[in-house]
């Protein structure tokens, strides 16, 4: 008789258990869809309570993919990131969305945010969806300096290869 009680009460556990298992993503794909904000696509953290991950790309020290609270806004994000690099274009910064539609297929959303704006105003920047990607883009004189580093490179290795040759042929 005890044996079976056990067993009912560890079945009963295991039961009770289950949904918040695979709400919390453990069973299958460790990585899920991008963008919807079913219950999988919320993590429960340490001291944080529910986190999500989102991902940071461009100008900033420390792009990546960030796993943080589910309060947490764009500025924040960028802060944890390390803050922009001195050439980031604040007024083009965008946070792309995928949204799940009801077939069953996700349609993009690029929200278009201009941190300048909130530098100037103190005004609140958006909060961030599980799988939203951040792209803060860099200044044309950016680009323009990356250019001409690889026209400067490619000039010295000619420069070398014709020295090379100038002191081959004598």
């Amino acid at each position: 008789m005890r044996k079976n009680s056990f067993a009912i009460l560890m079945g009963l556990i295991f039961l009770s258990a289950s949904p918040s298992v695979h709400a919390q993503g453990l069973f299958g794909s460790s990585t899920p869809p991008i963008g919807s904000s079913a219950p999988s696509y919320y993590y429960l953290g340490g001291k944080e309570g529910l986190t999500i991950a989102v991902n940071l790309w461009g100008f900033v020290r420390n792009p990546g993919r960030y796993e943080v609270p589910s309060s947490t806004d764009l500025v924040q994000l960028i802060s944890l990131g390390g803050g922009p690099l001195e050439h980031a274009e604040l007024d083009g910064v965008k946070i792309v969305r995928q949204i799940l539609q009801p077939d069953s297929t996700y349609k993009t959303e690029v929200i278009p945010v201009d941190l300048n704006h909130y530098q100037s105003t103190g005004a609140k920047t958006p909060l961030l969806l599980p799988g939203d990607t951040i792209i803060v883009p860099g200044s044309t004189f950016n680009t323009i300096e990356q250019i001409l580093s690889v026209f400067r490179d490619v000039a010295l290795i000619f420069s070398g290869i014709g020295t090379l040759m100038i002191a081959v042929k004598r």
